[in-house]
């Protein structure tokens, strides 16, 4: 899978490899800077405002981005080797520009 362009399946795979649950993600941009962040509220959470499919549809729009940025691989290596993990009120946070 290097250099290969990421999934939506893929990126929720590899956040249910990591955690165990699929996390809501979102891209924030903040002063030029561009953020990959995994939020603390997730798919299996009976709270969670959203559906499956909507859920989906969300991660599809967001690896197009980051998929046209070219950070695939960084999104990849990252989930797989960061040490923390999200928390209530607390987002992680992947630089990506």
């Amino acid at each position: 899978m290097v250099n290969s362009p990421l999934t939506a399946g893929e990126l929720r795979s590899l956040l249910q490899q990591r955690w165990g649950a699929s996390y809501d993600v979102h891209l924030i941009q903040r002063q030029r800077r561009i953020y990959l962040q995994i939020m603390w509220g997730y798919l299996e959470q009976q709270s969670f405002p959203m559906d499956e499919p909507t859920y989906l549809d969300r991660l599809g729009v967001l690896v197009e981005t980051i998929n046209q940025m070219d950070k695939a691989e960084a999104v990849r290596t990252w989930l797989q080797t960061t040490g923390d993990r999200p928390r209530m009120g607390k987002a992680l946070s992947l630089p990506l520009s």
